[in-house]
């Protein structure tokens, strides 16, 4: 990268003082204001920005601009030019960026702010760039305006989303401590000096009734929380909680690093350069950490479905009728979904909630955008259908993986009925089946023409990936993902006939040395997308994209389900024990919690900057730290109130 040619183009980010300008100036009025330089062969700027941008897999999109606009300030250097001049600087209205029109629809309330501001504005940052020698203009829209009296207030704190938010917050303490009240009562009734306490909150109550009030008891779902895994197949898979806790860390630091991009960094050359490198390529394969949450899910269904059809083997009807299976099915999906959707639900109520806050030039840029998205289409996630419906107005975009997760869910059910009612058939069914969604993401990408490898591009990330096909067709579909979920579930079955024919595979040498080999083929896995990446060929050959669209994910969930059943079956070593430790027990178990609440840790946490951060290791990691932590204590609290009492309540009702 040239960095003499980088200096020529303007900075991406423009801010005035925020506080100052709403305190100094009693009616002051500070606007943010999206900005997109327009061409002009003449200006060195101009030939900077279309020679570092079109490497747009590792730069940003240097044609877009932000500034943080003091209206005061602009009145006052505006204020010696004539009318003549200053329409001069007028560019003109920016109204064909799709992606910034999608932020203009959802801060629609500002319409009288952009009719009264946008030209002054738009005069007032063209100014900027004149008085800075960059010879270039920029048409521009103003996204939103702050004053002294609206910054960081909330004039609808009393609607109906905020009101029905606090009465579920107070209906959910009061169950605890009524709950918690009951448990403790129950305890002291006891006259059994042989019980110790935590005995007591470790024991069932004989009772229904009983078991059903003590469901909220904030000590007995510590508990709850902390106990060992029941079961020979809950102790030989309690190995996945570190699998879970560890995939968690990776998608919050690959998700914190997407919300600073989606803020305002002062130094960009830094994270573009770093995107060149081997590095830069681990980042980009980081999205096969995905794949890890789809290959245990299809695990875990699969281990439910096959403890299911054993408890009803006994039953004397022999083959099963189509209303049992779909008896089954219904049950299986009402189930999951309940235990999802609640504190799901919760978080989602949550992220739409106005509250007084810190305010800044950013906050309603990264943070109010999601309340107004969670607002609008919050059914769409509570239907699981939000990786298909209303992509560029996500309500908490990570929500995708459980829409595809969901879906994926459903089919392989299915799948696994078919094999059960056609037991002789069900090699055949599960091989079509695998052999169908390996191949499908192949076809679709040498069909449709996707890219290769998924690719969050600085840029797309600093759009929140409004607007990008390949975030919302290639990697969050369903279709796309199944293959992998699939292999969880072929997993699952390998596992449970190995434990049924008690086939040691720990004593099989030829087996470990293929499952520790599995370890460093993971490792120049993730770099396997390098020369695809870092090389900008005239035209992909879309043969070989295919080929490679087929095989990465794909594959690497293939590789991911040997590699559990070999854990399962005490291969290892210390590994295995490692993987085993106590602590993972509580950090798995919270790995959903944290799933869900992570991005609104990370939003509220970058949403308050006033200026542009410096963007290093140590800030990074700093910030991942805050997120990780936040995140897990949030998951606490939405476990120990929500998540664990609705868990109670279904083991009740099966």
């Amino acid at each position: 990268m040239n960095m003499t040619q980088y200096y020529e183009m303007p900075q991406l980010y423009d801010f005035d003082d925020y506080d100052r300008c709403l305190q100094e100036y009693g009616d002051g009025t500070y606007c943010f204001v999206r900005a997109e330089v327009q061409p002009n062969s003449t200006a060195a700027a101009w030939r900077a920005i279309q020679e570092i941008s079109k490497y747009d897999r590792h730069h940003f999109d240097h044609r877009q601009l932000y500034f943080g606009l003091c209206l005061h300030k602009c009145e006052a250097q505006l204020a010696e030019l004539d009318a003549n001049a200053r329409q001069k600087l007028e560019a003109g209205l920016l109204t064909d960026n799709a992606k910034v029109n999608v932020y203009v629809r959802l801060f629609d309330m500002e319409a009288s702010n952009r009719a009264r501001y946008n030209n002054l504005t738009n005069a007032c940052l063209n100014w900027r760039l004149q008085q800075r020698q960059y010879e270039v203009q920029a048409r521009s829209v103003v996204e939103y305006c702050d004053t002294g009296a609206t910054a960081g207030k909330v004039n609808n704190e009393d609607d109906l989303w905020n009101v029905s938010f606090y009465v579920l917050v107070f209906v959910l303490i009061l169950l605890a401590c009524l709950s918690s009240l009951v448990d403790l009562h129950l305890k002291r009734r006891r006259h059994d000096k042989m019980l110790k306490e935590r005995d007591h909150y470790k024991t069932p109550p004989r009772s229904l009734v009983t078991r059903l009030l003590l469901t909220c008891s904030i000590a007995r779902n510590w508990y709850r929380l902390n106990q060992e895994p029941n079961g020979k197949i809950g102790r030989e898979l309690r190995f996945l909680d570190c699998f879970k806790f560890f995939a968690m860390f990776l998608v919050i630091f690959a998700h914190t690093n997407w919300v600073i991009y989606e803020g305002a960094i002062s130094n960009p050359q830094d994270p573009e350069r770093l995107l060149h490198t081997a590095a830069g390529t681990l980042l980009i394969s980081g999205s096969l950490i995905t794949v890890t949450f789809f290959v245990i899910g299809g695990l875990l269904l699969t281990i439910n479905w096959l403890a299911v059809t054993r408890a009803l083997a006994d039953d004397k009807l022999g083959t099963w009728s189509f209303g049992k299976y779909a008896a089954l099915f219904v049950k299986f999906n009402v189930f999951r979904y309940i235990r999802l959707t609640v504190p799901y639900g919760f978080v989602v109520l949550l992220s739409g909630v106005y509250f007084e806050n810190a305010g800044g030039p950013l906050w309603r840029h990264i943070y109010q955008r999601e309340q107004l998205a969670c607002r609008k289409n919050w059914w769409t996630n509570l239907l699981f259908i939000n990786n298909y419906v209303g992509t560029d107005e996500r309500c908490l975009l990570q929500g995708w993986y459980l829409a595809s997760d969901t879906q994926s869910f459903a089919l392989s059910l299915v799948v696994l009925m078919l094999g059960h009612r056609f037991s002789r058939w069900s090699k055949q069914i599960y091989g079509i089946v695998l052999g169908i969604f390996m191949v499908l993401p192949g076809v679709l990408t040498y069909i449709l023409d996707y890219y290769p490898v998924f690719l969050p591009t600085p840029q797309t990330q600093k759009d929140s990936f409004i607007g990008n096909s390949q975030f919302t067709e290639f990697y969050t579909s369903f279709q796309m993902n199944f293959g992998s979920y699939f292999c969880g579930v072929l997993a699952a079955i390998a596992y449970d006939q190995l434990s049924a024919r008690q086939y040691k595979l720990r004593e099989l040498r030829s087996f470990q040395f293929m499952w520790f080999s599995l370890i460093p083929i993971a490792v120049l896995w993730l770099f396997m997308a390098h020369p695809i990446y870092q090389h900008y060929y005239a035209e992909t050959p879309r043969l070989w994209g295919a080929l490679f669209a087929t095989v990465q994910r794909n594959l690497w969930g293939f590789g991911l389900g040997i590699f559990v059943v070999g854990m399962a079956a005490k291969v290892g070593w210390i590994i295995r024990k490692f993987a085993c430790l106590p602590i993972f027990r509580i950090l798995g178990r919270l790995t959903y919690g944290a799933f869900i609440v992570h991005l609104l840790v990370a939003r509220v946490a970058l949403a308050t900057v006033r200026e542009p951060i410096y963007f290093g290791t140590g800030t990074m990691f700093a910030y991942i730290f805050y997120v990780l932590c936040g995140s897990y204590l949030g998951s606490l609290v939405l476990a120990i109130f929500l998540e664990l009492p609705v868990s109670s309540c279904l083991k009740l009702m099966r």
